[in-house]
């Protein structure tokens, strides 16, 4: 009864996959077609345990352990500890950040959250963590998106994380721009510097945090919430993103 069902839903209110114009027969994602959805690459094993960003392939062995790349090794994040991230920024993983973000996309949580806790199960200890916290929007942003991305991701993927609930004390206390919309590296360190703290009583004494994410490109957002979270009593703080934004070779 549903095949004929979707059968005819898809003849009289067809749906064509966002990145290859494809026509789409099934509902599993609902935007890309399997075959640009799982072309889209993926981040595995070995990359670098600090900022997540893989290390170059290594052809005909099994992936040697994770390890942290020059760059970390000479000067290791602040704040946090981690940062994990499921696919690079690219094809149609990079295309759905964009829709679930600036064009009115919610769905778009559910299959980036199915590439998250996929990642998770195979590349991170689930059962380390005691909250999962979403990177926050501001309240006039949030009023004109309609809901916060990360807060439906961190939903999204809470059930993979057995010790770990959703909290949202942390909060964006002033408007920031728009962090894509700024080229310079410095320039976006200032955008968000101090635009973070955590709100009422604190929860997160010696608490392992692992903060919420769509995409993570030079750092300096989670940064920013990981400062505030060890302020607020965090003993360790990671990050997990739907993507990350990794230069080309």
């Amino acid at each position: 009864m549903y095949g004929w069902w979707l059968t005819l839903k898809n003849l009289v209110f067809p749906v064509f996959c966002k990145e290859c114009g494809y026509w789409l027969l099934t509902e599993e994602n609902g935007f890309f077609c399997p075959t640009c959805w799982e072309m889209s690459p993926r981040i595995g094993r070995p990359f670098c345990t600090h900022c997540g960003r893989p290390h170059a392939e290594v052809v005909g062995l099994d992936p040697p352990p994770n390890f942290p790349c020059a760059g970390c090794r000479a000067n290791p994040p602040a704040h946090l500890r981690s940062i994990y991230g499921a696919a690079r920024y690219d094809g149609a993983v990079a295309a759905a950040v964009k829709l679930f973000k600036f064009h009115d996309r919610p769905r778009l949580a559910r299959p980036l959250g199915d590439l998250m806790a996929a990642f998770a199960k195979e590349h991170m200890d689930c059962d380390a963590y005691d909250y999962l916290v979403p990177v926050p929007l501001h309240r006039v942003r949030k009023r004109d998106r309609g809901y916060n991305q990360s807060r439906l991701l961190a939903e999204s993927i809470v059930s993979a994380f057995p010790r770990a609930a959703v909290d949202e004390s942390l909060r964006r206390i002033r408007p920031t721009r728009v962090q894509s919309t700024l080229t310079d590296h410095k320039a976006r360190r200032a955008n968000v510097a101090g635009a973070f703290a955590v709100v009422g009583d604190s929860v997160f004494n010696d608490a392992a945090v692992l903060v919420i994410d769509d995409v993570v490109t030079t750092g300096g957002t989670v940064s920013e919430c990981a400062a505030a979270l060890r302020r607020a009593g965090a003993a360790e703080v990671d990050v997990f993103a739907a993507a990350l934004a990794v230069p080309g070779p």
